[in-house]
């Protein structure tokens, strides 16, 4: 379902036929355009840590605890500088407006006076601490730093979601959060032929099988007040809505696998749907970068 990182050459292609699909998301498409591709190349060729996938328990998998409550999956003690300059890089490229703030960003980076990985050092508000100090100390716009590092986090996640799969093969999970980082998905898959549903999760890339008749943010489970909101003549693209706790989910039907697809920028077509749902009073189950429109 997701393009694999070791297949990103295939990232061109699969823009131009998203832009050509979705002219009137064209603008944000391109804009994501280098930055995407770019954390697909380093995923696949960053040389990271191992993990030691030996440590995590299927036991508490299937009770719903994901790999990140159980091991530690982000590069506190990696060196990402290299890793943090690319990515930055990309979005200058991508959103140019950005430029003179993630120039700043950079020069501070080569000469040594931020370490990237002291992102991850605290979890929770400590990431938030992080990047604040660098604002305060450094004079560093704390959006700017808070956009690229969630980027490199991708990176770093997306490796040790690729060494999870391989090391644990198939393994029991139930609940609408990621396996791999705990977070909620940003867009569903439904195959038409059976009508199985998988989420898939843009903070790490992990994709996995969900029941159409449970929530996955609520888990509440009564079809009467879940819906699929549609587009007029758009059948292939609706949005999972829960009326309990005021959720939605852009969802896509897929009818065989000719074509390869990358579910990230498949999000980044649909953000007009993000616009619909979120005046409907309707919040996303997980925020992205695109899809924060207010």
């Amino acid at each position: 379902m997701t393009l694999s990182s070791k297949d990103a050459s295939a990232i061109e292609q699969i823009f131009e036929r998203a832009i050509d699909q979705n002219p009137h998301t064209s603008e944000i498409l391109k804009a994501f355009k280098p930055i995407i591709a770019r954390q697909r190349q380093l995923a696949a060729l960053a040389k990271l840590r191992k993990i030691d996938c030996s440590t995590i328990d299927k036991g508490k998998l299937k009770a719903g605890v994901p790999v990140i409550r159980q091991i530690d999956l982000l590069g506190a003690d990696e060196d990402l500088k290299q890793i943090t300059l690319d990515l930055a890089a990309a979005v200058k490229e991508g959103m140019p407006t950005l430029g003179d703030g993630l120039d700043r960003f950079c020069e501070l980076i080569r000469n040594d006076k931020i370490v990237p990985a002291d992102y991850f050092n605290a979890h929770g508000d400590g990431e938030n601490k992080t990047v604040q100090q660098w604002g305060k100390d450094l004079e560093v716009a704390p959006s700017n730093a808070s956009f690229v590092m969630s980027l490199v986090s991708r990176v770093v996640l997306e490796q040790r979601a690729e060494e999870i799969e391989k090391a644990l093969g198939s393994f029991d999970w139930e609940k609408g959060y990621c396996p791999v980082c705990g977070d909620f998905p940003s867009i569903a898959l439904i195959e038409e032929e059976g009508g199985k549903r998988f989420l898939h999760c843009s903070t790490c890339g992990c994709d996995w099988r969900y029941t159409r008749v449970i929530c996955p943010y609520c888990e509440h489970k009564a079809p009467q007040e879940m819906d699929y909101y549609y587009i007029e003549n758009k059948t292939q693209e609706s949005a999972f809505i829960c009326d309990k706790c005021k959720k939605y989910l852009v969802t896509l039907y897929r009818a065989g696998h000719l074509l390869a697809r990358d579910m990230d920028v498949s999000a980044i077509a649909l953000v007009h749907l993000d616009m619909i749902m979120q005046d409907k009073g309707y919040a996303p189950m997980t925020v992205c970068a695109w899809n924060v429109l207010r």
